[in-house]
């Protein structure tokens, strides 16, 4: 039979069967075999001869269920790689988690290798996501919307409240029409939330002067139980800072400061700006 001893172990289970049933002194035997005392105390002290498991009772790394749902949205959404995914999520999502564990959690839910989007449709086709937010992310401002660049992963967020719901439209789809460094041309929307149905066949109006093509991508829901605390414990979150602060700032991250291989080593937005070597606007068809 195969033994399996830790790397350093000192003693053989035939040894430590000799400890036991030896009735030499601690100081004799440690001579004996040339190991500590201590290691003599621990092997007469214990009922069986080999190695407990190592292996940590509590993995402390492991994701919630709602850290899950980000990172498989971010995975889908901005196409990143493994190791793109890590520093995105100890950044944005949890601080300490490591590489196999989010390689587990991709297992987990059966994940399999992204395939890259097709350079070819160019720079201009977006996902327009709409979320009903729980009180416990925030009271004031329950829906989020979030508009990604479906070949570079260029991200942008807006909270609407629904009181304000019409100004909040407005002002996001001025955002959309003269703040993107890219021009839309067309835009799947996720969910069949009928008000985001018109809320996004409104938005194409005001982006473009025609009526963009608009198309339902499935229903993206999940249940966010916890506070914004508890979800989001990156190495660049702030309690401080609200929802919308908080978005601001990841947004920064996620479009200016994170490489992707497949974008030449380049951010989103640096990507962006060399296609448009300089010019401020471009088309790409």
């Amino acid at each position: 039979m195969e033994i399996k001893l830790h790397q350093n172990a000192t003693t053989t289970p035939r040894t430590r069967k000799y400890i036991q049933t030896s009735t030499k002194s601690d100081a004799a035997l440690a001579e004996e075999l040339n190991i500590s005392i201590d290691t003599v105390k621990r092997w007469r002290n214990r009922d069986d001869c080999y190695d407990k498991s190592h292996r940590p009772r509590t993995i402390h790394r492991k994701l919630q269920p709602e850290q899950e749902w980000l990172v498989l949205f971010l995975r889908h959404r901005l196409h990143l790689s493994l190791d793109e995914l890590l520093e995105v999520t100890r950044l944005l999502i949890r601080a300490d988690v490591s590489r196999a564990g989010l390689s587990r959690c991709l297992q987990k839910h059966r994940q399999e290798r992204l395939k890259k989007p097709d350079p070819v449709s160019g720079v201009g086709k977006i996902w327009l996501d709409a979320f009903h937010l729980p009180a416990a992310l925030t009271a004031s401002q329950p829906l989020l919307l979030m508009v990604t660049e479906q070949f570079t992963g260029h991200i942008s967020f807006a909270l609407c409240a629904q009181e304000e719901k019409e100004q909040t439209l407005n002002g996001f789809a001025n955002y959309l029409r003269e703040e993107l460094p890219y021009r839309i041309t067309s835009i799947e929307l996720t969910g069949q939330i009928p008000e985001v149905q018109a809320m996004a066949s409104q938005i194409c109006q005001q982006v473009t002067p025609t009526l963009l093509p608009v198309s339902v991508d499935g229903v993206c829901s999940t249940t966010f139980s916890k506070s914004l605390a508890d979800i989001v414990a990156g190495e660049r979150f702030d309690k401080r800072l609200s929802l919308g602060a908080v978005l601001l700032e990841y947004e920064d991250i996620l479009n200016h400061r994170v490489l992707r291989n497949r974008l030449k080593s380049l951010t989103p937005s640096a990507y962006i700006r060399q296609l448009l070597h300089g010019s401020p606007r471009f088309d790409i068809k």
